[in-house]
């Protein structure tokens, strides 16, 4: 099985479900676009997001996108075809491809806590930050991702595994000391947790079921009790005990 294909894909379904469309929604009410603007996202993924900003900025306007899997990139560009706007770029948050003061507005949805040195991240956010430009950041408060229904024992061992999926479990909470340190100010933060309650491959439990299994998987647990934790999920919601639960947290910064 080609696991990173598998991953890529998963993500997409994701981000094109109603969660994704939240998250994407949320980061673009908060930059205030239009027309001319250049704009940033870091961690572009398939291009959703970034395919919104180039709509609201135009033809006369920038639409940056930054990822480092280039299967990820192929799908955005795909997906940004027809927008001259959209620019697409390999790299990482630490490292931005753009000058000093040369972006507008940024976002970075679900990227910061993959990234081990947040604080060279946001310094770079920063620095390609226009003064007075808008930074939206969408973290999740990991702690409070959760699968419900599964034997207790097997549930709780798989989401402890995940937890080495990314670096940082509650950035969220750090965030506003962290922008304040780094040259933000305006900082606001809102939630916009979900719960789904059943599984279907219209929600992000389905695809994120799929994840943590694979996972689990690659981390050393054995297939059959990964797929025992699958098949539990599955029985939980077809006599509704299922639930899965995820609080993202929207935090908003002006550059100072």
């Amino acid at each position: 099985m080609d696991i990173e294909q598998d991953i890529s894909l998963w993500q997409r379904r994701v981000a094109e479900g109603p969660e994704g469309a939240a998250r994407r929604l949320a980061a673009f009410a908060a930059l205030d676009l239009r027309p001319g603007l250049s704009v940033l996202d870091i961690g572009c993924g398939g291009g959703h997001l970034v395919r919104d900003l180039a709509l609201a900025v135009g033809a006369d306007g920038r639409a940056v996108g930054i990822d480092p899997n280039e299967k990820q990139l192929a799908a955005a560009r795909e997906l940004c075809a027809d927008l001259p706007a959209v620019e697409l770029h390999a790299g990482i948050a630490g490292e931005l491809p753009l000058g000093d003061g040369e972006i507008d507005g940024l976002a970075s949805v679900q990227t910061l806590e993959y990234v081990p040195d947040v604080a060279g991240a946001l310094a770079e956010c920063r620095r390609v930050l226009k003064p007075g430009g808008r930074a939206v950041f969408i973290s999740v408060l990991w702690d409070h991702w959760r699968f419900h229904g599964p034997d207790p024992a097997l549930n709780e061992a798989m989401h402890e595994v995940w937890r080495g999926h990314c670096a940082h479990q509650m950035l969220p909470i750090e965030m506003p000391e962290r922008l304040a340190a780094t040259g933000f100010g305006g900082i606001g933060q809102r939630a916009i947790a979900f719960m789904n309650r059943h599984l279907h491959e219209n929600t992000a439990a389905f695809w994120n079921a799929k994840m943590v299994a694979m996972f689990a998987v690659v981390q050393g647990v054995e297939e059959t009790a990964a797929r025992r934790w699958l098949d539990e999920l599955n029985a939980a919601d077809a006599e509704g005990r299922f639930a899965f639960v995820s609080m993202p947290i929207v935090t908003t910064a002006t550059a100072i």
